[in-house]
């Protein structure tokens, strides 16, 4: 094997001491503005290069310049240079690589393809000229004298907004407007157009080139980009933590300013886009850009913070590495020697961002099904749970399937192998049949007993568990409104007569006295009808029983028609009545034995024995104990319309059931639950069958 080329306009520039204190070194890309990070033993070969030469004379070279590696390890050098981009290939070698790069586009479009739609960039403008022109202007709002005033100001605007704070919030409301959305908007184009200058200047401002302002796309959201790339050329990691930190803090300011703004300025335009400037900048830069575990301005903030390099894919592989470890004892060398409290902080920085990223990604998928047309919604759903989620678990177990060779019987493998059975006997034996029914005790002989009319309270007679007789007064109640149409209608009838008995006297106007006739006979019918709602009023028992009331009743308290004020309740059997959800049909056995537990846990358990299933989805929920509109377990919703008044939002069929303790002490109406036992049946089958029922409901397939 002859030793490549390098590439002449690469450069070697010193960098920061590694976190063991050994030296390193920069391999700078100018063409991509690329910098490759060089160990003492990389730079040594890339020092000590002899492009032409063969690979065992380049061995026998280095090793007299006292370089301790091997032909495998200048083998993965070259592998490294090459892949980068970094030699110059000769032509038979170039046109194959070029060829080999282009055949592995052809069979991973779709990557390509996926890849595109999740993440990329598009460069703006080449602002480095630009940048030195007007840094002498830029400077002066980077002093210590500016800061504190923006410092003072914001804390006089913030001590402001806390006496006006209801002021404040209720300002948000304008962001559900056209106009809203659309001032929002451009101060989101405003403030981070300014955040990525604050990137910009600072690293102008240390010496560094910015090769471009763009956007980036993360799953079609937006986003302005900075390449501050040339900043690892500062040997002083407070200097690039100076950089990433630019950002944040030029949006802190403008949320300072724009928050002062907004409590001295006078209602108008000016103070509306003074709010949405503050709330723009406190929203970003505390809930976004903070956040160390997206590759955002937090992540590398945090990272030049405890002087790691390429913290995420190190802290992954360490992670990895002691997940390996614990679920196998492979007793492999970690990825780095790291000392075990660093160590261990790289872990936890992985687990944390896995969970984080886990989150995220999946609030990110389930924006992205909403937002889409429900097919392409569901695709787009999939392709990013897939990519940010599944791929990397199916990642890492391809990993463990190709270490299987050395996996051996220890303690780890043991106990993995007791949690993987455990989880297959708890997933997929078909072990549970329990069903748990929402379900009423409904008595046989309960009688509510409802106002005819809008009325006052206006005298009861009973108390609650009063035991009356049939016939007896229980409350008596009083309607202004009804009085007053009483009222009316008496002396119409009173002005009526006298009209007839006028006229009676004039034998020339019988037709007239034949209608006043007819109009006294109507106006005494409609006063019969009145009489008897007011009759209606005075609310006697129909049964003889016990008093429940459904509330607390107050004489001169005003009372609906809609509900009950009182019930009746005769000693006597009831029923209970069950409602299955669609995905149990097929689990539920008839003539089982079960057992009604009530809500209240006042009343004493129920035995039963399971009878019948309707076959028909109920349209209403004929109890409104069981409804989520009054804290019920079954989920409904309320439409204007009666006849749809409470409609479970979900598909549920009636059951009945058998009591076989009569003797129970149950009066009325209580709610609670059936638990009787079905087929059996395995979890994750019935999450299957959930999951594939959702997708075919949501892409109305």
């Amino acid at each position: 094997m002859i030793i490549p080329y390098l590439r002449e306009d690469l450069e070697i520039l010193r960098g920061n001491s590694r976190e063991d204190g050994s030296p390193a070194w920069l391999l700078y890309d100018a063409l991509r503005n690329k910098y490759f990070t060089l160990g003492l033993t990389a730079f040594k070969l890339i020092k000590n290069w002899s492009g032409g030469d063969d690979i065992k004379i380049f061995e026998r070279k280095i090793n007299k310049e006292g370089i301790d590696t091997n032909i495998d390890e200048i083998k993965k050098f070259i592998n490294f240079l090459q892949l980068n981009n970094l030699i110059i290939q000769p032509r038979g070698q170039k046109d194959n690589l070029l060829l080999n790069q282009k055949n592995s586009q052809k069979k991973n479009w779709l990557f390509f393809l996926i890849h595109s739609y999740l993440f990329f960039k598009i460069p703006l403008v080449k602002p480095d000229e630009w940048l030195g022109k007007t840094l002498k202007y830029a400077k002066p709002l980077g002093g210590r004298k500016i800061r504190n005033i923006i410092y003072i100001l914001g804390f006089i605007g913030i001590c402001l907004i806390t006496q006006q704070f209801d002021s404040f919030l209720k300002t948000f409301l304008y962001f559900f407007s056209f106009e809203g959305l659309l001032l929002y908007l451009l101060a989101l184009v405003f403030v981070k157009s300014l955040h990525e200058l604050g990137h910009a200047y600072v690293s102008k401002y240390f010496g560094c080139r910015v090769s471009s302002i763009g956007i980036a796309f993360l799953v079609f959201f937006p986003f302005l980009y900075t390449d501050t790339s040339d900043a690892w050329r500062l040997r002083d990691h407070k200097d690039r933590l100076l950089i990433n930190f630019a950002g944040i803090l030029t949006e802190l300011h403008l949320a300072l300013i724009s928050t002062f703004l907004w409590a001295v300025l006078p209602d108008g335009g000016l103070k509306s886009i003074a709010f949405f400037i503050a709330t723009t900048s406190w929203i970003s830069s505390l809930a976004i850009n903070v956040s160390p575990f997206m590759r955002f301005d937090g992540y590398y903030v945090f990272s030049d913070w405890l002087q790691a390099e390429n913290l995420q894919p190190r802290s992954f592989a360490l992670a990895r590495w002691q997940l390996r470890e614990i679920l196998f004892g492979f007793n492999h060398k970690p990825p780095e020697d790291l000392n075990p409290s660093r160590r261990w902080t790289f872990i936890l920085y992985a687990w944390l961002t896995w969970i984080y990223r886990f989150f995220i990604f999946l609030g990110i998928a389930f924006l992205v099904y909403h937002l889409a047309f429900k097919v392409l919604g569901i695709i787009l759903f999939v392709i990013e749970i897939y990519w940010f989620i599944l791929r990397p678990i199916f990642n890492e177990i391809k990993n463990w399937y190709n270490l299987k060779s050395q996996i051996k019987v220890n303690k780890q493998t043991i106990r993995l192998y007791s949690i993987l059975l455990f989880l297959f006997i708890i997933l997929f034996m078909p072990w549970k049949s329990s069903l748990k029914i929402p379900a009423v005790y409904v008595s046989d002989n309960y009688s509510k007993i409802y106002s005819p009319y809008p009325a006052k309270i206006k005298e009861i007679f009973v108390d609650k568990n009063q035991v009356v007789k049939k016939g007896q007064k229980l409350i008596e109640l009083s309607s202004p409104e009804l009085d007053l149409e009483i009222s009316k209608v008496r002396r119409k009838i009173k002005l009526t007569k006298t009209k007839i008995n006028r006229i009676s006297k004039l034998s020339n106007n019988l037709d007239q006295y034949m209608i006043l006739q007819q109009r006294l006979i109507s106006l005494k019918d409609e006063l019969d009808g009145l009489s008897r709602i007011k009759s209606k009023l005075l609310l006697k028992s129909p049964v003889d029983g016990k008093i429940k009331n459904f509330s607390n009743l107050s004489n001169n308290q005003w009372v609906s028609n809609l509900e009950p004020l009182v019930g009746v309740i005769k000693s006597g059997p009831g029923n209970v009545i069950g409602y299955l959800k669609e995905k149990e049909i097929k689990r539920f056995k008839t003539n089982e034995k079960a057992v009604f537990i009530p809500f209240d846990g006042e009343h004493q358990k129920i035995k039963l024995i399971s009878k019948n299933l309707d076959r028909s989805a109920i349209s209403i929920l004929p109890y409104l104990s069981l409804s989520s509109q009054y804290d019920g377990p079954i989920a409904t919703r309320t439409f204007v319309s009666e006849e749809y008044e409470n409609r479970p939002v979900k598909a549920h069929y009636q059951v009945t059931f058998q009591i076989i303790n009569r003797d129970n002490k149950i009066e009325l109406e209580v709610p609670g639950y059936v638990h009787v036992d079905g087929y059996r049946y395995s979890p994750i089958f019935d999450f299957f069958r959930s999951f594939i029922s959702v997708i075919v409901r949501e892409s109305r397939i």
